[in-house]
């Protein structure tokens, strides 16, 4: 199967092979170049899908509250004037 490379070195996974080998959006692969055959081989880690990292920094400030909607936006605000 040919695949075409794009300007930033990007290459498009045929969806008939993601849906083979059940990769899914949020799946990490692992690039492993193999010189002797000169081609680059993909493996699925399995350990790194984006709903396992949701929330890996919750441990970290357990006692610090979540800001309201209001104070979201009012240091969204200052942000921005800050910058003009």
């Amino acid at each position: 199967m040919l695949m075409k490379v794009f300007n930033k070195g990007q290459v498009v996974i045929p969806a008939a092979i993601r849906k083979e080998f059940g990769i899914e959006i949020g799946d990490m692969l692992d690039v492993v170049a193999d010189r002797k055959e000169k081609c680059v081989k993909l493996k699925r880690t399995g350990e790194m899908k984006s709903e396992k990292l949701a929330g890996s920094l919750s441990r970290y400030n357990r006692r610090k509250r979540f800001p309201s909607r209001k104070e979201i936006k009012k240091a969204l605000a200052e942000g921005i004037a800050r910058e003009n």
